[in-house]
C-alpha cells in the first residue's frame, strides 16, 4: 500500500536536511553485485581510482574512476519523469524508480515511454473517478499513469484526424496483459462519454444470437497484478460500467473479447499466472462523432508448442483446465469422461494454480462468447477442438521388434475421428503407415514408433494454432461494422526482449522483433528531439539512429549479397541432406569466414561471434550478447505436417474441422457459410509446392505491422517485473536493469544524452540562476532570451553545454547539476553571512538588555534607599496624611462634568455612526462606477489591441503587395527584353528564309537523291552488321553444342575437338572479314567526318562560284549518269549479297534446331541413366533384403518349406528385377543408337553447313575482289572531274546548311510565337493583377492619408485639452494647498482658543471657592445660551442633511443622465434633438442643484451667525465647493464633446483611443479625487463645527 505522505512542513524540513547533507559531501554510486548500486560519498580520489565510503555501514572501496556514476541531488527524488533528472545514468534511474515504487507510485515517465512496474497487489488506481481526473487533462496536469497515455492517444487521434498506437511490451508477469485491459477499459469509458451507449455503431443486426438481462460481472482472470481476491481488478474493468449501464454492445464486446483470448491464448508459467502466450495487436476504430465504430485483433508467435510440452511448473492453456472444470453435458458430448490427471498433455505438468477457480472463470468465458456474439454450435466447434486434442494426447503407439509403429488400443482414436468427423481407417493409416511420392509413383511408407508420436504431437499443435486463428477471425467479424472514414487506436502487447539461460529459436523471432520495434522507437524518439530542435531555432546536426541497429537486423534477416540467418535458415530447409549442423557450419562461414579479395565487410559482422562450446552462435543485440542454440531449428522452422492427414481433415465431415485445412484440400470445394460459423467464404487455395516457413511467415507480419506502425503516431509503455518471488514493494535492481536494457529505457536515455535533454524557460531559468551573476542584469525590462544569453555568458558556460532558443535555454546532461551545486555554494555563502549579522544582532540585543537590567536595578535601589529616608521624616508623613483631603471637595464637580463629558461622546458616537453609514453608501457608489469604468476601459483596450494587431497585418500585408509588385515589374521588363528579342530573332529568321527559299529550290531535287544514296549504303551496312552478328552468335552456339556432346560421348570427342578447330578458324576468317568491312565503314565516316568539316569553309565560298553553276550543272548531268550507272552495279552486288545473307539465315535455323535436338537427346539420356541408378539402387537394397533372408533362413531350419517358398519367391523377383534390368539395359542401348545416329547426322550436317561456309566465304571475298574494282574505277571518275565534284559539293552541302538553317528557324519562329502567345497571356493576366493591385493601393494609400489627417488633427484637440487637463489639475492642486494651509490655520487657531478656553477654566476653578453664587448664575445664563445655540444647530443640522440627501439624489440623477449620454454619444445613435434634451435636463438639474446649494448657503450663514468664526470657515469651504464642481461640470461637458469628436472621426485609431481612455481614467481620478477632497473637507467642518458645540 502507498505509504502515507508526511504533512508539508516536515516534508520542506526533509527536504532541507537531505540537501543540507548533500551538499557536504561528493556522492556518487558504487556498483555492487548484490544490489547493483550502493550510495557513498567520495573520501579520497587520485588519478584513476578513488577511496568511498558506503553510507550504509561506513565500509571504505577503492573503486576505479570510469566504474562511478554521479548522484543527483535530492530535490530530483521521485521525479514524474527520468529524462529530467540531470544525471542520467543507470544507477539514477533505477533509484529513482526504486523510490517511487516505494511510495506506491508504479507509473514514472521516461521521455516519451512510460515504465510501469508490477505492483503485486490491488491499487485504487482504476475507479471511475480516476477515469474522470485524467478525462480532457494534459500531461503533466496528473501524475504519471496508463491513462493518462491513453488521453493523449485520444486526445491527438481528435485533433490531428491521425492513427494512434501504444506499444506495450516486457517481460512475462510484468503486467503487459493487465495494461492492455486498462488501456481499453479507458476507451471504452471515454468513447461512451462521447456518445450515448444507443448509438448506430454499438449494434450491429448480423448477431443473431441473444443476450442476457444482466450484464457480466466484468473480465474473468486478472493477471499477476492480483492477489487471492481475485475478482477486484477485474469488477473494476468492465462491470463497473455495465453495472450503470453505460457501454453499448460494440463496448461490451470489445472488454469481454479479452476474456476469450485469455483462455485460448494465455497460460500460467512461473512468472505469472496469467501469462500471455502470443502477440496482438488490438486496433479500435473511432467515428468522427468519437464513438468507438469497429475493432480488429492481429496475432503474432502463438506458443502452441505448449499444447504439447512445457515445464513441470508450468501449465497449459487455461481451456484445457476450464472445460474439464466444467459441468452439464458438453463433456459428455465431447466424450471427456475421465478426471484431469488420465490426459497425457495435462497430467505432466501442474494443475492448479493458488487464487485461481477454472470454474468462474470457465462461466466468465460462456458469458463473454454469448456477449460477442458466438452461437452454440460456434461454441461446440471450439471446445471440439480442444477435446480432440486431449484424446489425441491420449493415443498409445507401440513399436514391433522392426519399428515399425502399430496402434494397440484404438479407442482414443475412434474418439478423435468422431469429434474431427473423419475415417478411422484413413486416419490410422496416416499415422502410422503414410503414403508418399516416389518419383511419379505413390508409396507406402512405414513409421516407427517415435515418428508416428512426432507426427500426433505436429498435429495437435497444427490443429490449436488453426482453431485459434479461426477464434480471432470470428472475434473480428464480431466487432466489425460499416461505417465511414475513421480513425484508430491501436494496441500491441508483445513479449519483450528474453535472454535466457539456454535461447533457442522462438527467442530469436521475439527479440528479432524487439530489435525491429526498438529501431522503429529510436527513429521516432529522435524525430520528435530533433523538431523541437528545429522549432526553438537550434542548430543541430541529423542523426538518424535507426543505423544504430540496422546490422542487427541485416544480420539476422538481409537476403542480398549477405545472406542473413533466418534466409539461411529457409535455403537449409529445403535442402534434402540439411541439418541442424550444416545450417550452423554455413552461418558460420558467412558471417566469420575469411572475406573474399577486394570484398567490403558487412557492418553486421561486428554483430556475430562464435561460442566456445555449445552448436550455435552469438548476436549482439541493443540490450546485449545474445547466445543461440540452433538445437531443432530446422524442424521448428519447416513446421512439418504429414500431407497425407491435412488431405484427410480436409475431406471432413464436420464443416468447421474442413474449413481449418481446406488450403490442403486437392480440389478446392466452396463450404456454405451457413454450415459453419467461421467459414470466411471463398479462399485461395495454395499452390502444389508453395513452401512458407516459419520464418518466413513471421517476416511478413512484422513487415506489415511495422508499416500499420510507421503510419500512426506511437506512444510506449514498457513493464517491469520488480523481483521474482511476487512481493510487494520490493525491488530486485539487477533484475530491473536487465529489464530497462531489454525494453529500450537506457538505450532512449543514451538518444537523450547526445542531445540536449536538460531544458527550462527564460522565465525560470532567471528567476533560479539570476542570483548566481549580480549586476549582469540592468534594472527594468529585458527581453528573456537577452537575459538568459548575459546570465550563461557571465557563469562562463562552454557554447557546447548549451543552446539558447526562442522560448527555452536547453543544456547537456550534467550542467544543471553543476549550476545548482554552484548555486548551493553561493547561497550557503549568503545565508552563512546573514546568519552571522543575525546572530550578532541577537547577541548585541541581549547584552542591552542586561545593560539596562543593571541600570533599572541602581535606580530602584536609589529609590528604595531615598523612600527609606523619607519614611521618618514627620513632614513626609503629614503631606501623605494632607493630600488625599485635597481632592475631596472637587468629586462632585468632576462627576457632573464626567456626566457632560459622556453625553458628548455617546452623541458624537451616535453621529459618528450615521455619517460612517453614509460614507459607505458614498464608497459602494464611487466603487461599483469604479468597476464599470474598468470594465469599460478593458473592453476599450481589448479593442485597441485588435485594432493594432489589424493595423499590423494591413502593414505587413501592403508591404508584401509591394513586393510583388516590384517583382511583377521586373518579371515585365524580363519578358518586354525577351519579346524585343524575340521579333528581332523572327525578323532576321524571315529575311534569311526569303534569301534560302530560292536556293533551296533549285538544289533540293539534288538532295533528295543524294540523300536516298545515303539512306541505301547504311542500309546495306546494317544488314551486313546483322549478318556478322547472326554467324557469331551461331558460332557460340555450335560451340556450346559441341562441348556439351563431348561430355555425352567420349568417343566422339576427337572429332568435335576437329570441328571445334574449325569453328576457330571459321570463327577467325569471319572475325577477319568483319575487321576489314569496319575498317572500311571506319574510313567512309572518316571521309564522311572530313567532307563535314569542309563543308563550313566551302560555305564561306559558295558565294564567289555562283557564277559558275551553269556550266557546273551541264557537267553534273553528264556524270550523274555515269553514276546511275555504277549505282545499278552496285544494286546488283547488293542482290546477291542478300540471297547470300538469306542462305546463311536458313542454315543457321537449322543449327538451332539440330541443337534442340541434340539437347533433347541429352535430357533423355540423362533420364534413362536417373532410372538406371534407381533401378540399380532398389536391386542393391533387394540383394541386401535377400541376403539378410537367406541369413534369417539359414538360421530357421525347421522352416524348410517356408524357406523354400520365400527363397522361390525372391529368386522369382530376383528374375523379375533383372528381367527389367536388362529390358533397361536394351532400352539403354537403343538410345544409345539413337544418340549416335543422331550425332553422326548432325555431324553430316555440320560438315555441310561448313561446305556451304566456305562457299559463301569465297563468294564474299569475289563480291570483294568486284568492289575494290568498281572504287578503283569510281576514283579514276573521281580524278577526272575532281574540279567539278567539289564545287557539287560546295552546293551540296550550301544547300544542306540553308535547309537545315530554314528548319531550325521555322523552329525557331514557332517557338517563338509560342512564347510570344504565353507571354502575351502572361503579360495580360499580369497587367490585370497590376491593375487591381494598383486600385488596391491607391485605395489603401488614401485610406491611410484621411487616417493620419483624422490622427493629426485628433492629435492637436488632444494635446490642447492634455494642455488644459494639466491646466486644471494645477488649479486643482493649486486650490488645494491653499485648502490644507486654511485648514492648517483654522486648526492653529481652534488650538488656540482650546488653550484660551482652558486657561479661563482654571481661572473658574480658582475663583469657586470665592464666587459659588456668581458662577451658578453665569452658568444658568450659559446653559440657557447653549440650548438655544443647540436648538438652532440642530434645525441647521436636520436642513443640511436633507439638503445633503436632496444634492445625492440630484447628483446620481445628473451621473445616470451622464452615463447616457456618453452611452448615447459612444453608439452614435441618438439625435440631436434628444441630445439637446438631454442637456436641457442636465442644466435644470443643475440650477436645481445651485438652488439647493443657495439654499444650503443661507442655512449655512444662520449658522454662521449662531457660531461666529465657524460659520465663516464653513461659507468658504462650501464656495470652493460649489466652483470645484462647476469646473469639474465643465471639464465634464469638454470630455463629452472631446469624446463625441473622438467616437465621430476616428473608431479605427488605436492610439486615439489609448489616449481617450487615459483621458478618461485622469479625469475619473481627478473627479473621484475632487469627491475625496470635498468628503474630507466636509468631515473636518463636522469636525470644527463639534468641536464649537462641545464649546
Amino acid at each position: 500500500m502507498p505509504a502515507p505522505h508526511p504533512s508539508q512542513s516536515a516534508e520542506a524540513a526533509r527536504a532541507a536536511a537531505l540537501q543540507a547533507e548533500f551538499n557536504e559531501k561528493k556522492w556518487v554510486w558504487v556498483p555492487d553485485e548484490k544490489d547493483g548500486y550502493l550510495a557513498g560519498w567520495v573520501h579520497q580520489e587520485d588519478d584513476e581510482t578513488a577511496e568511498i565510503v558506503m553510507s550504509s555501514g561506513g565500509e571504505i572501496r577503492r573503486v576505479p574512476l570510469y566504474a562511478l556514476s554521479k548522484m543527483n541531488p535530492p530535490k530530483f527524488d521521485r521525479v514524474d519523469d527520468i529524462a529530467d533528472l540531470t544525471f542520467l545514468n543507470e544507477a539514477s534511474v533505477v533509484h529513482n524508480l526504486r523510490l517511487r515504487y516505494g511510495s506506491g507510485a508504479i507509473y514514472t515517465y521516461s521521455g516519451l515511454f512510460l515504465v510501469a512496474i508490477n505492483p503485486y497487489q490491488n491499487l485504487p488506481l482504476y475507479t471511475d473517478a480516476i477515469i474522470s481526473q485524467y478525462r480532457s487533462k494534459r500531461r503533466d496536469e496528473n501524475p504519471p499513469h496508463i491513462f493518462a497515455v491513453a488521453e493523449r492517444a485520444w486526445v491527438n487521434m481528435g485533433e490531428e484526424r491521425e492513427n494512434q498506437s501504444i506499444l506495450i511490451t516486457g517481460e512475462s508477469g510484468a503486467g503487459k496483459t493487465e495494461s492492455t485491459k486498462k488501456v481499453i477499459q479507458y476507451l471504452s469509458a471515454i468513447a461512451t462519454d462521447a456518445h450515448p451507449p444507443h448509438s448506430s455503431h454499438s449494434h450491429s443486426a448480423s448477431i443473431s444470437s441473444s443476450f442476457p438481462a444482466s450484464p457480466p460481472s466484468g473480465l474473468p482472470r486478472s493477471s499477476s497484478f492480483r492477489t487471492k481476491v481475485t475478482h477486484v481488478a477485474s469488477n473494476s474493468t468492465g462491470g463497473h460500467f455495465t453495472a450503470k449501464g453505460r457501454l453499448g454492445l460494440l463496448e461490451r464486446q470489445i472488454l469481454q473479447a479479452n476474456p476469450i483470448l485469455e483462455a485460448f491464448g494465455n497460460a500460467q508459467t512461473q512468472r505469472n499466472n496469467n501469462s500471455s502466450r502470443f502477440g496482438k495487436f488490438i486496433r479500435i476504430s473511432f467515428a468522427p462523432d468519437g464513438s468507438i465504430s469497429r475493432a480488429n485483433i492481429d496475432w503474432y508467435l502463438l506458443e502452441k508448442s505448449r499444447v504439447v510440452v512445457r515445464s513441470v511448473a508450468e501449465r497449459n492453456f487455461h481451456v484445457f483446465y476450464q472445460l474439464l472444470s466444467s459441468g452439464g453435458t458438453l463433456k459428455d458430448t465431447l466424450l471427456l469422461d475421465q478426471p484431469l490427471e488420465e490426459y497425457e498433455f495435462l497430467n505432466k505438468s501442474r494443475r492448479e494454480v493458488d487464487g485461481v477457480n477454472d470454474r468462474e472463470d470457465w462461466d466468465a468465458l460462456i458469458n463473454a462468447l454469448d456477449i460477442v456474439g458466438f452461437t452454440v454450435a460456434e461454441q461446440f466447434d471450439l471446445f471440439r477442438i480442444v477435446a480432440a486434442i486431449l484424446h489425441i494426447g491420449n493415443i498409445v503407439i507401440r513399436s514391433t521388434k522392426s519399428d515399425d509403429a502399430f496402434m494397440p488400443d484404438p479407442s482414443q482414436a475412434e474418439r478423435v475421428c468422431h469429434l474431427l468427423g473423419i475415417p478411422i481407417a484413413e486416419f490410422t493409416r496416416a499415422i502410422l503407415r503414410p503414403r508418399v511420392l516416389a518419383g511419379r509413383e505413390w508409396v507406402t511408407q512405414a513409421r516407427t514408433g517415435q515418428q508416428s508420436l512426432d507426427e500426433l504431437a505436429s498435429l495437435s499443435k497444427s490443429l490449436y494454432e488453426k482453431s485459434f486463428g479461426a477464434l480471432v477471425e470470428r472475434i473480428n467479424r464480431a466487432l466489425d461494422r460499416p461505417s465511414s472514414k475513421s480513425t484508430f487506436i491501436g494496441v500491441l502487447d508483445i513479449a519483450g526482449f528474453e535472454i535466457f539461460d539456454i535461447n533457442t529459436y522462438e527467442q530469436l523471432l521475439i527479440n528479432y522483433t524487439n530489435e525491429k520495434l526498438q529501431q522503429f522507437f529510436n527513429h521516432h524518439m529522435f524525430v520528435l528531439e530533433q523538431e523541437e530542435y528545429s522549432r526553438e531555432g537550434i542548430e543541430w546536426d541529423y542523426v538518424n539512429f535507426k543505423l544504430d541497429l540496422q546490422p542487427t537486423i541485416d544480420l539476422i534477416e538481409s537476403s542480398g549479397n549477405a545472406i542473413g540467418i533466418l534466409s539461411c535458415l529457409d535455403e537449409e530447409c529445403i535442402m534434402p541432406k540439411a541439418t541442424d549442423l550444416t545450417f550452423t557450419e554455413k552461418v558460420h562461414s558467412i558471417w566469420s569466414g575469411e572475406l573474399r579479395p577486394a570484398e567490403h565487410p558487412h557492418p553486421g559482422r561486428t554483430k556475430y561471434t562464435l561460442p566456445k562450446f555449445e552448436q550455435g552462435f552469438i548476436i549482439t543485440h541493443y540490450a546485449g550478447k545474445v547466445e543461440y542454440r540452433t538445437d531443432g531449428w530446422l524442424e521448428k522452422n519447416k513446421d512439418p505436417l504429414n500431407d497425407n492427414l491435412t488431405r484427410v481433415l480436409a475431406s471432413s465431415s464436420e464443416p468447421y474441422v474442413a474449413s481449418l485445412f481446406q488450403d490442403f484440400a486437392g480440389v478446392f470445394t466452396d463450404i456454405p457459410p451457413s454450415s459453419a460459423g467461421f467459414s470466411v467464404g471463398k479462399k485461395r487455395t495454395i499452390k502444389r509446392g508453395a513452401f512458407r516457413t516459419v520464418a518466413q511467415r513471421h517476416k511478413e507480419q512484422l513487415a506489415l505491422l511495422m508499416a500499420q506502425l510507421q503510419a500512426t503516431q506511437p506512444h510506449f509503455v514498457r513493464c517491469i517485473v520488480p523481483n521474482v518471488n511476487k512481493k510487494p514493494g520490493r525491488v530486485d535492481v539487477p533484475l530491473v536493469l536487465d529489464q530497462l536494457r531489454c525494453n529500450g529505457v537506457l538505450e532512449g536515455i543514451r538518444i537523450a544524452r547526445l542531445g540536449y535533454p536538460n531544458r527550462l524557460p527564460f522565465v525560470e531559468f532567471r528567476q533560479r540562476y539570476e542570483i548566481m551573476t549580480p549586476g549582469v542584469i540592468p534594472r527594468g525590462y529585458m527581453d528573456g532570451r537577452k537575459s538568459c544569453i548575459r546570465i550563461v555568458e557571465a557563469l562562463g558556460l562552454d557554447t557546447e553545454l548549451f543552446r539558447v532558443g526562442t522560448s527555452k535555454i536547453f543544456f547537456k546532461a550534467g550542467v544543471l547539476a553543476d549550476l545548482e551545486e554552484r548555486r548551493d555554494a553561493l547561497l550557503f555563502d549568503v545565508f552563512s553571512r546573514l546568519q552571522a549579522v543575525a546572530r550578532k544582532f541577537s547577541a548585541r540585543r541581549q547584552m542591552k538588555k542586561i545593560l539596562n537590567r543593571a541600570v533599572a536595578i541602581r535606580t530602584i535601589q536609589r529609590n528604595a534607599r531615598v523612600y527609606g529616608e523619607l519614611r521618618d521624616w514627620p513632614w513626609w508623613q503629614l503631606y501623605t496624611k494632607v493630600r488625599p483631603l485635597l481632592a475631596a471637595t472637587r468629586n462632585d464637580e468632576e462627576l457632573r462634568r464626567k456626566d457632560v463629558e459622556l453625553q458628548l461622546v455617546k452623541e458624537r458616537a451616535e453621529r459618528d455612526q450615521r455619517e460612517r453609514e453614509n460614507l459607505e453608501n458614498v464608497k459602494m457608489t464611487l466603487q461599483a462606477e469604479k468597476r464599470k469604468i474598468t470594465e469599460d476601459l478593458e473592453a476599450e483596450r481589448a479593442l485597441a489591441l485588435d485594432k493594432d494587431a489589424m493595423l499590423e497585418r494591413s502593414k505587413k500585408r501592403e508591404v508584401e503587395l509591394e513586393e510583388e509588385i516590384a517583382a511583377l515589374h521586373a518579371d515585365l521588363d524580363v519578358l518586354d527584353s525577351q519579346l524585343d528579342r524575340a521579333l528581332h530573332l523572327q525578323k532576321e529568321g524571315d529575311e534569311k528564309h526569303e534569301t534560302l527559299r530560292i536556293a533551296f529550290d533549285q538544289a533540293a531535287e539534288h538532295l533528295v537523291r543524294m540523300e536516298g544514296e545515303q539512306n541505301d549504303w547504311r542500309a546495306k551496312e546494317a544488314e551486313l552488321s546483322d549478318i556478322l552478328l547472326t554467324q557469331e552468335s551461331g558460332m557460340v552456339q555450335l560451340q556450346q553444342e559441341n562441348q556439351a556432346l563431348q561430355k555425352a560421348n567420349e568417343d566422339l570427342r576427337s572429332l568435335v575437338l576437329q570441328r571445334d578447330e574449325d569453328l576457330a578458324r571459321i570463327k577467325e576468317r569471319s572475325a577477319a572479314s568483319v575487321s576489314d568491312l569496319q575498317a572500311k565503314l571506319g574510313v567512309e565516316l572518316q571521309t564522311k567526318e572530313s567532307l563535314n568539316s569542309k563543308a563550313d569553309q566551302l560555305e564561306r565560298s559558295s558565294r564567289h562560284l555562283k557564277q559558275q553553276l551553269a556550266e557546273m550543272s551541264r557537267t553534273t548531268a553528264e556524270y550523274s549518269a555515269m553514276i546511275q550507272k555504277k549505282e545499278d552495279q552496285n544494286s546488283q552486288l547488293l542482290s546477291n549479297i542478300t540471297a547470300s545473307t538469306d542462305e546463311r539465315s536458313r542454315l543457321q535455323k537449322d543449327i538451332v534446331e539440330l541443337q534442340a535436338t541434340s539437347d533433347r537427346q541429352r535430357a533423355e539420356i540423362h533420364a534413362s541413366r536417373a532410372d538406371l541408378d534407381r533401378t540399380v539402387s532398389a536391386k542393391t537394397k533387394l540383394q541386401g533384403e535377400l541376403d539378410e533372408l537367406r541369413a534369417i533362413m539359414e538360421t530357421k531350419t525347421s522352416e524348410d518349406a517356408r524357406r523354400l517358398e520365400v527363397e522361390k519367391s525372391k529368386e522369382e523377383e530376383l528374375g523379375e528385377l533383372r528381367r527389367q534390368s536388362s529390358e533397361l539395359n536394351a532400352e539403354l542401348s537403343v538410345l544409345r543408337e539413337t544418340a549416335l545416329d543422331k550425332e553422326s547426322k548432325l555431324v553430316t550436317e555440320l560438315d555441310e553447313i561448313r561446305r556451304q561456309h566456305k562457299l559463301l566465304d569465297s563468294t564474299h571475298s569475289t563480291l570483294l575482289e568486284r568492289e575494290r574494282r568498281l572504287k578503283e574505277r569510281v576514283s579514276k571518275v573521281e580524278a577526272m572531274v575532281v574540279d567539278l565534284e567539289k564545287a557539287k559539293r560546295m552546293l551540296e552541302s550550301e544547300l544542306q546548311a540553308l535547309r537545315s538553317r530554314q528548319i531550325d528557324a521555322d523552329g525557331r519562329l514557332a517557338e517563338t510565337s509560342r512564347a510570344k502567345e504565353i507571354l502575351e497571356r502572361q503579360l495580360h493576366a499580369a497587367q490585370t493583377k497590376y491593375n487591381e493591385i494598383e486600385d488596391a493601393v491607391l485605395q489603401m494609400e488614401r485610406d491611410a492619408h484621411t487616417g493620419e489627417r483624422q490622427l493629426e488633427t485628433l492629435k492637436k484637440q488632444l494635446e490642447s485639452e492634455s494642455a488644459k487637463c494639466k491646466e486644471l489639475q494645477r488649479v486643482v492642486l493649486t486650490q488645494k494647498k491653499e485648502h490644507q494651509d486654511r485648514i492648517a490655520k483654522y486648526d492653529h487657531d481652534l488650538n488656540k482658543t482650546i488653550t484660551d478656553l482652558k486657561a479661563r477654566e482654571w481661572e473658574l476653578k480658582q475663583m469657586e471657592s470665592k464666587q459659588d453664587k456668581t458662577i451658578v448664575e453665569h452658568v444658568y445664563v450659559l446653559e440657557k445660551a447653549k440650548k438655544v445655540t443647540d436648538q438652532q444647530l440642530r434645525e441647521a443640522q436636520e436642513q443640511l442633511q436633507k439638503d445633503a440627501v436632496y444634492i445625492r439624489s440630484l447628483e446620481k440623477a445628473k451621473a445616470s443622465l451622464t452615463r447616457e449620454v456618453e452611452d448615447f454619444a459612444r453608439g452614435g445613435g441618438v439625435d440631436q434633438a434628444e441630445r439637446r434634451a438631454s442637456e436641457r435636463a442636465a442644466k435644470f438639474l443643475e440650477e436645481k442643484a445651485n438652488k439647493a446649494l443657495a439654499k444650503t448657503e443661507r442655512a449655512e450663514s444662520s449658522v454662521r451667525r449662531a457660531l461666529g468664526d465657524l460659520e465663516k470657515t464653513h461659507g468658504d469651504l462650501v464656495a470652493e465647493k460649489k466652483a470645484l464642481e462647476e469646473r469639474f461640470q465643465d471639464t465634464l461637458q469638454r470630455l463629452r464633446e472631446l469624446e463625441g469628436q473622438i467616437e465621430a472621426e476616428d473608431r479605427e485609431s488605436s492610439e486615439l483611443g489609448i489616449h481617450r481612455h487615459r483621458l478618461v481614467q485622469q479625469l475619473q481620478d481627478e473627479r473621484q479625487q475632487h469627491q475625496k477632497d470635498l468628503a474630507e473637507r466636509d468631515f473636518t467642518s463636522d469636525q470644527t463645527r463639534k468641536k464649537y458645540q462641545g464649546w
